[in-house]
């Protein structure tokens, strides 16, 4: 008898398991083999509280600047968020919230799980109350060859791409986290050129690569706040 009984034990915590997987992937539209990721994962590359600082520094000419949160809100209960911050040596405010990657707004759940891309951040950069541009700047979920317009006056054609995902990037003596590279064609802030912009979870911006013009900021110092 005790052995009939752990035979039907056996059998319901398999159909429970089946169950639970299979709503995991339903409620995902995952395929064999994806991986499902929380939407609201997309705050740990942007969304940064008041407090949190960040100094980036020129490889060549030793030039520093620094980066700070001096605006910030979130919904706990869903992916968004809006997060402004300003820079020091550029005289730009940066200002960061996502917005649906898809067709139909309705398709990117609020909240859970989600295995294919969905959300794009925006980024609007302005010389204190002047707008300067606006376009995407980051791909959600990360998946390398995904790409975006992004708006440039000047070239039309001009696109976002995420060329890597790296499980973790080091720079000096710093080993940050999932890094995600974008390659922008022609980034008009940066006179249109070419450009690489690294993000990492828990961090945001690590490094940007101004490609014509051999540029390369390294993130030197930061803290971000709890």
């Amino acid at each position: 008898m005790k052995n009939h009984w752990f035979i039907v034990i056996i059998v319901l915590a398999i159909l429970f398991s089946c169950k639970k997987d299979k709503t995991t992937q339903d409620n995902c539209d995952c395929g064999a083999g994806d991986v499902c990721e929380p939407i609201e994962d997309i705050k740990r590359y942007f969304d940064f509280k008041i407090g949190s600082w960040w100094v980036y520094e020129e490889e060549t000419s030793g030039i520093r600047d620094s980066v700070y949160v001096f605006q910030q809100w979130d919904n706990s209960n869903t992916y968004e968020f809006d997060v402004r911050t300003y820079s020091v040596h550029y005289d730009y405010q940066y200002h960061y919230w996502p917005e649906s990657a898809q067709s139909s707004p309705g398709d990117c759940p609020n909240q859970g799980a989600i295995c294919k891309r969905c959300l794009k951040v925006k980024r609007s950069i302005f010389i204190p109350s002047v707008l300067v541009h606006e376009a995407p700047c980051f791909i959600f979920i990360p998946s390398v060859g995904e790409y975006d317009y992004a708006f440039n006056s000047t070239f039309s054609e001009n696109l976002i791409t995420i060329d890597s995902l790296m499980d973790s990037y080091t720079i000096g003596s710093t080993t940050f986290g999932q890094t995600v590279r974008i390659h922008e064609l022609k980034n008009y802030v940066e006179g249109n050129q070419s450009t690489n912009h690294y993000f990492s979870q828990d961090v945001g911006l690590i490094r940007k690569e101004l490609l014509d013009s051999n540029e390369v900021w390294n993130l030197v110092n930061y803290y971000i706040q709890q």
